[in-house]
């Protein structure tokens, strides 16, 4: 009778949670995610990265990917990419008028706050 007993109170105590635990886990495993999450953080003033670019009526328009920044300049000869180890950028790409910083998943906050300076 004692083991009987034993094992009832091994069931509730150790096997009511476990099993709580393991359907809990499954429907988080079966989730999915619906949302994008980016870093809205920003380690710089963006005002110095509008000065480097040659200043607002330098800069046309500006576009941004989740890793990428792409501003469309009036002249990229003035910029260089030296110029920009201050942000600490992970990647640097110049065309004819247009250049491409690779910031990480923080491009999308970059691109909204230079909108707001550039208006």
């Amino acid at each position: 009778m004692r083991k009987f007993w034993w094992i009832i109170l091994n069931i509730f105590t150790l096997g009511i949670p476990y099993a709580y635990a393991k359907s809990k886990a499954k429907k988080l495993a079966n989730s999915t995610n619906t949302t994008l999450q980016t870093s809205t953080k920003i380690d710089f003033n963006v005002d110095e990265l509008i000065k480097v670019l040659g200043g607002k009526e330098n800069i046309v328009d500006t576009s941004a990917t989740i890793s990428t920044l792409k501003i469309n300049v009036k002249d990229a000869s003035q910029i260089s990419k030296d110029s920009f180890v201050i942000f600490n950028i992970k990647g640097f790409m110049k065309n004819t008028n247009q250049i491409i910083l690779v910031f990480g998943d923080n491009s999308q906050a970059i691109n909204i706050e230079l909108k707001k300076r550039l208006v």
